[in-house]
């Protein structure tokens, strides 16, 4: 009976240790999720201040590799300088119809390829509210590489540390281009 007793008692212990040390780990993965999705009724969108329009989405295949496609997207933020502040930055990222998250990518070589896929031939640089800061309004660049399947109808996140665990959701259905390569 006693080791029974002693059992137990262990076994609590152990819980509240670890409900104790578990709850900020909890808490930051919590924080870190977009639990509360708003979804923008056309290509803009607001969300706690900071208004989001969705100007361009081009995607791209290259003809020797189907199964892999290139998604840039292109938005204009607008926001005063506290608002800016209080998001504190900023994470666009690409949700499929079956739960999957891409991430943009960051890389030197992306800027050239977002030249390319631009309208306008100019590389605004990944989401980043320091411009909303200075002026008030901005324009950045996002680019995914995403299996071709899910280009055709995907959603974009906005969300920052300062919003979460809300986001701004955008449904997006690209201009698709299958491209050969040069020889």
């Amino acid at each position: 009976m006693r080791h029974v007793l002693w059992l137990g008692i262990a076994l609590a212990l152990f819980a509240v240790t670890l409900v104790v040390t578990g709850w900020s780990d909890f808490r930051d993965f919590a924080h870190q999720r977009e639990w509360n999705v708003v979804r923008a009724d056309a290509a803009e969108g607001e969300l706690e201040g900071l208004r989001v329009r969705v100007t361009e989405a081009q995607a791209v295949v290259i003809e020797s590799r189907p199964e892999r496609g290139l998604l840039f997207v292109r938005l204009d933020l607008e926001a005063s300088s506290e608002t800016a502040s209080a998001w504190v930055d900023c994470r666009a990222s690409i949700r499929g119809e079956n739960g999957e998250i891409w991430l943009p990518l960051y890389d030197m070589a992306v800027s050239g390829v977002v030249q390319l896929l631009a309208s306008d031939n100019k590389d605004n640089r990944p989401c980043n509210l320091s411009g909303l800061v200075e002026s008030g309004r901005t324009t950045v660049d996002q680019l995914y590489r995403l299996p071709r399947a899910a280009l055709d109808r995907v959603t974009l996140h906005i969300s920052g540390p300062g919003t979460r665990p809300s986001a701004l959701a955008f449904e997006i259905s690209p201009n698709v281009r299958t491209i050969k390569p040069e020889q």
